[in-house]
């Protein structure tokens, strides 16, 4: 990411608060950035069909289009105050996920913006249907925000996964910590970086032997000190092309979908980077079991990167179709 130069806010023109317009505000005023607040509204009223009648439908949309443009001047003013450049668009789709994508592939912005929630005494986080196919579908950085401020020191953290090969370019956790140390830059903020790395799944085959062919005696605890010395090299080697994160790195031995959660309540994470990858098609990006634990748990604003190669060629496979 060379620079944001044009943010994304999808504002929720049913919504008291929008979130996300403050955090894109931030953002936009850091970078000198534009910021483009946009609406897509899908009430199926806007559309004619064999329920609703051509001439109701166009009058209704008129008036809805209306009230979301006084919406998004209301919004837009106190930003355009402090000196940020403003535009707002409106569209009609059938689907929320589908008109937010076209628009991201028409405008081309640097990063998206999305309120998400959270909810109940375990934070869980509450994904919509929209929010999945944006993970997998959308061919910009999104940023997936919850209804809290951020601290006037905005804390990142970068969650890589070095040695992890399963079609993960090997670019991607150096990209990863790069956008997390320019955001941090930017706004002023502090950076880290955590690997989480989970035995459980070496220490099941290496039991398995044992009672096999060991005639079932316990597991030498230098397997687990030989794991974590991997791990620890993989994430210095990566942690070596970016001095300015030494000293804030941690490596955590833990079932990721519970250890990152904790890691980001216990350090006060405002916003987790995380990287998404591809299993093959351009669309079948990894949202499997273990990263929608992740996802769904996790108390703090998302930043989902993809791989560079990946979005741009979701970009040019969008404009080829």
């Amino acid at each position: 990411m060379a620079g944001i130069h044009t943010i994304l806010a999808v504002v929720d023109p049913s919504a008291a608060a929008q979130p996300c317009v403050g955090k894109a505000a931030r953002l936009a005023q850091a970078f000198g950035a534009r910021l483009d607040l946009f609406i897509c509204d899908t009430s199926p009223q806007l559309r004619a069909d064999r329920f609703y009648a051509a001439e109701f439908c166009e009058v209704a949309a008129d008036r809805a289009r209306a009230e979301h443009y006084a919406q998004l001047e209301t919004i837009a003013a106190p930003v355009r105050e402090q000196g940020a450049s403003v535009t707002t668009d409106i569209v009609f789709r059938n689907s929320l996920h589908i008109g937010i994508v076209e628009k991201v592939r028409a405008l081309r912005p640097d990063l998206v913006v999305k309120d998400t929630h959270y909810h109940g005494p375990i934070r869980r986080t509450f994904f919509t249907n929209t929010d999945w196919h944006l993970i997998r579908e959308c061919p910009a950085p999104l940023l997936l925000t919850k209804p809290v401020v951020w601290r006037s020191v905005v804390k990142l953290a970068a969650a890589v996964d070095p040695g992890h090969a399963d079609d993960k370019p090997a670019t991607l956790d150096n990209e990863l910590l790069l956008l997390t140390e320019r955001l941090a830059l930017a706004l002023g903020g502090d950076a880290r970086a955590v690997h989480v790395f989970d035995t459980s799944p070496i220490l099941a085959s290496a039991a398995a032997i044992a009672r096999t062919y060991g005639g079932g005696k316990t597991i030498d605890g230098s397997l687990l000190e030989s794991v974590r010395l991997a791990h620890q090299h993989d994430l210095d080697a990566v942690i070596a092309q970016h001095p300015n994160f030494a000293g804030s790195v941690d490596l955590i031995d833990g079932a990721p979908a519970e250890a990152l959660p904790e890691y980001a309540i216990e350090n006060a994470i405002d916003v987790m980077v995380m990287g998404a990858i591809a299993r093959g098609a351009l669309q079948a990006l990894l949202v499997g079991r273990t990263a929608e634990r992740v996802l769904d748990r996790m108390p703090c604003d998302i930043l989902i990167w993809k791989p560079s190669r990946l979005m741009a060629a979701m970009q040019s496979a969008a404009f080829a179709a």
